[in-house]
């Protein structure tokens, strides 16, 4: 049940990003109010995210692999640094999450094909928990690497947004 919820608020996160996406490109209005809360949003899902890692690994006992804890290396922090300034002003802080999330996006972007296609490269496997192992696997896409790729590309575009509409 909670492995639905989780996907159900992931697809939620795609949807959202697509019509940003789409807004953004048309020009509509809505996006400089996003811009205006961007840091807000991005505090509440990177905490979210935060969280929901915890439960997966404390309560339900998945054990990351190597991959994970590099995305973690990414997400944790951010949901720490969205609460204490405001993206909107804050070139540092813009600075900060882009670099997170472009990297752990990119590690997700990497769990995800290898994940997808086992064909012989297990980067973690011969070491500790496999990278190929599927804990969750819901609506026939949706996995912890999956999940983590949405969120990290939600901090990207909303970062990207804050720091395009400064004065929104």
């Amino acid at each position: 049940m909670f492995n639905t919820f989780a996907a159900l608020g992931i697809i939620a996160l795609q949807l959202g990003m697509s019509i940003l996406i789409i807004g953004w490109i048309l020009k509509a209005p809505f996006i400089k109010h996003v811009a205006r809360h961007a840091g807000l949003i991005i505090a509440i899902i990177f905490s979210s995210a935060t969280l929901m890692s915890l439960v997966y690994q404390y309560g339900f006992g998945y054990e990351p692999c190597i991959l994970c804890w590099y995305q973690r290396i990414a997400i944790f922090p951010i949901s720490i640094l969205a609460w204490i300034a405001n993206l909107r002003t804050s070139k540092i802080l813009q600075t900060q999450i882009l670099i997170l999330s472009g990297l752990g996006f990119c590690v997700a972007l990497f769990h995800v094909f290898v994940e997808q296609f086992p064909g012989g490269i297990d980067v973690c496997g011969t070491d500790g928990i496999s990278c190929t192992v599927r804990y969750v696997y819901e609506f026939g896409y949706i996995t912890i690497p999956v999940m983590s790729l949405t969120v990290l590309g939600v901090g990207l575009l909303l970062t990207t947004l804050a720091k395009r509409y400064p004065h929104a």
